[in-house]
């Protein structure tokens, strides 16, 4: 039995929400998890431009201040978008993060795009699954060490959005996204193709062909990699997302099976159960939450903790909407990630909650 730790969020005037916080980390353990000149990848989600239920950035500023007090280096990450809206490369992506309330005055550590500009800045990790192989965030990949801070919430595609989640699509670089959400093989427009040659210069497999009558792909060739997609200026490459329900969550998770390979033992992990809503912070817009705030968990496991956080949330829905689960909202049942985390042994679905 894994202990998560747990603190609600009922502040006081002499026992704020951000104190909780503090006492929850150090109870878990994060001071003495980093030490002194590490580079602390703090991997999180900025949350889309007009979403208004992302993480707080205030919350972010207590393991940011943990961190640095043990004289670590911290900084703020995520990878960019595959899909077209206002994170899809750096410069928007900061600009939004920056605009929901991500900046260093507030939370206390710089951001970094963990796939660079376009989002072409990668480490590729061989894997053993479907995928064949996981292309993460350069940042994130060369940490010392990586706090996932996560903002658990429904999700219209996999049932939930959580630590899975947010390492196994959010960790992995913009064209690495394309093998989580379809079957597919990338296609060329072309109406919308201006012939500028950038896909055949940055395809490495030789996949993308000049014709007299423009560029076409290979379908033999091409592996899916998605460097072509994301390196087109025209969008004239588009987006297939063909995978969903079960498919999806065994893919995403093998994928944070692969951004954890590297950080064995160097990984710390605390979930956020407020502002519950049963769609993603990708949306540009926010629901109402299904349930009031639940409180925050912390620990060294992350399947312990996503399975603790789980399951408060269904029982909160159950008591909140008698008879109905998560998945009623959200139309997908999203416990297959949970059974196929603990296939993949990412750690333990048996938990003791321990309150703070």
């Amino acid at each position: 039995m894994e202990k998560v730790y747990f603190s609600n969020l009922n502040g006081a005037p002499e026992d704020g929400v951000l104190e909780k916080l503090r006492r929850l980390c150090l109870a878990a353990g994060l001071d003495g998890f980093v030490r002194e000149g590490e580079l602390t990848a703090v991997k999180l989600h900025f949350g889309e431009l007009g979403n208004t239920r992302m993480l707080r950035p205030q919350f972010v500023s207590v393991p940011v201040s943990i961190i640095k007090g043990k004289g670590a280096v911290p900084f703020l990450t995520d990878c960019n978008t595959l899909f077209m809206r206002r994170r899809y490369h750096a410069p928007a992506h900061l600009e939004t993060a920056r605009f929901n309330g991500f900046d260093a005055a507030v939370t206390g550590a710089p951001l970094v795009i963990a796939d660079g500009l376009r989002g072409l800045d990668y480490r590729v990790v061989k894997s053993g699954g479907d995928l064949g192989e996981v292309k993460v965030g350069a940042a994130i990949y060369e940490a010392d060490k990586l706090v996932v801070l996560t903002h658990f919430k429904g999700h219209e595609d996999t049932g939930f959005g959580g630590i899975l989640k947010n390492l196994g699509v959010g960790a992995v670089a913009r064209p690495g996204k394309l093998k989580l959400h379809t079957r597919r093989k990338p296609v060329i427009d072309q109406q919308l193709c201006t012939g500028c040659g950038l896909c055949l210069q940055q395809c490495l497999r030789g996949a993308v062909l000049q014709r007299d009558d423009g560029y076409f792909i290979d379908q033999e060739r091409c592996t899916s990699c998605g460097d072509c997609l994301v390196s087109c200026p025209q969008r004239a490459i588009p987006l297939c997302f063909d995978l969903e329900g079960v498919e999806l969550q065994k893919r995403l998770v093998e994928a944070c099976a692969v951004v954890l390979a590297n950080k064995q033992g160097r990984a710390f992990y605390v979930s956020f159960l407020m502002d519950v809503t049963p769609y993603c912070d990708c949306r540009s817009w926010s629901p109402a939450p299904l349930v009031s705030d639940l409180g925050m968990l912390a620990g060294r496991d992350p399947l312990a903790v996503e399975q603790a956080s789980f399951d408060l949330v269904e029982t909160a829905i159950t008591r909140a909407y008698p008879g109905k689960r998560l998945a009623d909202f959200t139309g997908v049942e999203g416990a297959h990630q949970l059974v196929f985390a603990e296939e993949a042994g990412l750690g333990s679905r048996g938990y003791a909650l321990v309150e703070v």
